[in-house]
């Protein structure tokens, strides 16, 4: 798919969607996992994959972006996704785990809130770019932390067939 340029289909105008994300699992990248994907491109199953760990987000805390870089000079397109989490209530072992995930080479899975599965961090780790621990001043401020995990790649983010999350993707407690 990475060299998939000639355009034979269209899509048609969906109805409605919803933005944001449900879910969010991280694990410790593996050079070692391998992935399987169908004929459009869905991952449908993985070897040697790593452990990943649910990272409860409320309500509208976690969000992926991926902007796209052209460069013509060259004929390179890279996907750079931004991960973006958000811990409340800034407490040891949220300190913890933001120190591990400044310093991580992360794989991940998120699940949108419109239902799809995506794995990121399948060709190389993503890490962490951007993040703060906070206390705020009001009262009304964040007590937490916060955290933006960057994937670079050629092929960028894909959908994920959500049996592979638990099987050959394990799910950590």
């Amino acid at each position: 798919m990475a060299n998939d340029c000639i355009i034979d289909s269209g899509i048609a105008l969906g109805c409605t969607t919803i933005g944001g994300l449900n879910r969010v699992w991280l694990g410790t990248f593996s050079a070692d996992a391998s992935y399987s994907y169908d004929a459009q491109g869905v991952l449908t199953g993985a070897t040697s994959a790593s452990t990943v760990y649910l990272m409860e987000q409320d309500m509208e805390y976690a969000g992926l972006s991926e902007p796209t870089t052209y460069t013509r000079e060259n004929g390179t397109v890279v996907y750079e996704s931004a991960l973006t989490l958000k811990f409340i209530h800034l407490t040891q072992e949220v300190i913890n785990l933001k120190k591990k995930l400044d310093k991580a080479p992360i794989f991940g899975v998120v699940e949108a809130n419109a239902g799809e599965y995506y794995a990121l961090g399948t060709k190389r780790p993503g890490r962490a770019t951007e993040g703060q621990k906070s206390l705020g001043i009001a009262m009304t401020e964040l007590n937490g932390a916060t955290i933006t995990i960057t994937f670079k790649s050629e092929d960028g983010i894909g959908t994920m067939d959500p049996s592979v999350l638990g099987t050959d993707i394990p799910v950590g407690s």
